[in-house]
């Protein structure tokens, strides 16, 4: 990959993919019928629906608007991905808002908890191996320095407040998990 921005949004997608494995740890306990720490999965999917959506996937759309424009034979793949974007960002929510609700004490069958929680995961992992091996891929080989220098103007580089070089207060128990859980030693 080339371009910094293409680097960048590999990154947070290896980023998020730490998320994911510990949203479906998550789950995991949930079916076994135990009760995970709820708090830290609504703090995990603030996250997600905070930065990811909010910056992460503006980025991608730059990058996906741009080879629309110079490879317009990729106009089909690139819709599909937009659109995706925003199912993306529905699902997330969606599963915000369940996670809360169980938090504030609402009943919750497990089974449709269960069901939102593997839809997100889902769908997340699919788009994101959808965006490797696709229009990262056809970005990295077909759009030139002059295009990066446009897709770089109209971003907005946000530093990330949970991988970023300083974690933010809030984000730091989730840190700490993710950590520990990338962690193989006992």
């Amino acid at each position: 990959m080339d371009s910094a921005v293409l680097q960048r949004l590999h990154q947070e997608h290896i980023n998020i993919a730490k998320i994911t494995a510990l949203v479906e740890a998550m789950l995991v306990e949930v079916e076994a019928g135990s009760q995970p720490d709820y708090g830290l999965l609504e703090e995990i999917m603030v996250y997600v629906t905070g930065y990811p959506d909010v910056y992460h996937h503006p980025t991608e759309d730059c990058v996906f608007a741009r080879l629309k424009q110079t490879i317009p034979e990729a106009a089909d793949d690139v819709d599909a991905l937009l659109g995706e974007h925003v199912e993306l960002i529905a699902s997330g929510r969606t599963f915000l808002d369940i996670v809360r609700a169980v938090e504030e004490g609402s009943v919750i069958k497990r089974v449709d908890f269960l069901a939102r929680g593997w839809e997100y995961l889902a769908k997340l992992r699919e788009h994101i191996d959808k965006e490797e091996a696709g229009l990262f891929r056809l970005a990295a080989e077909r759009l030139g320095p002059e295009d990066w220098v446009v897709i770089q103007d109209r971003i907005e580089a946000i530093e990330d407040p949970l991988f970023g070089p300083t974690v933010a207060a809030d984000y730091r128990r989730l840190w700490q998990r993710i950590t520990a859980h990338d962690d193989p030693t006992p």
